[in-house]
This record gives structure tokens, sequence and C-alpha cells, in this order.
């Protein structure tokens, strides 16, 4: 009789096992998947940042000749 409540009970740890894998297989796949997402957002913020930082260094360019052709 012990080894019957046992054996379900052993049955009963395995199946909740199998869920949580299942459950964490599940959000491992979300969680990289969002990982991903964030990864392409990122790239595409440091793109733009190094378009703006681009733009930002010509016109503190365009200021310098201006100040300069204006002192000659």
């Amino acid at each position: 009789n012990r080894e019957v409540l046992s054996s379900n009970k052993s049955d009963a740890d395995l199946e909740d096992l199998v869920k949580e894998v299942a459950w964490l297989r599940e959000q491992n796949g979300l969680m990289e998947m969002e990982l991903k997402e964030m990864q392409e957002r990122y790239s595409e913020i440091s793109l733009r940042f190094a378009e703006v930082e681009g733009e930002r260094q010509q016109l503190v360019m365009t200021v310098r000749n201006l100040k300069n052709a204006k002192r000659s």
C-alpha cells in the first residue's frame, strides 16, 4: 500500500516537474523574443544617436566658420 502511495506521489512530482519545465521553456522563449526586440531597438537608437551627433558636429563647424568669417 505504501508503495502505491509512493508511486502516485512520484508520478505527481514528475508531472509537476514536467509542467514546470514546459512553463520555463515558454518563459525562456518569451524572454528571448523580448531580448531580440530590445537589441533591435538599441541598434536603431545607436544609429540615430550617431546621425544626430554627426549633424551636431556639422552645426558646430558651421557656427565656427561663421564666427571666423565675421571676425575677418
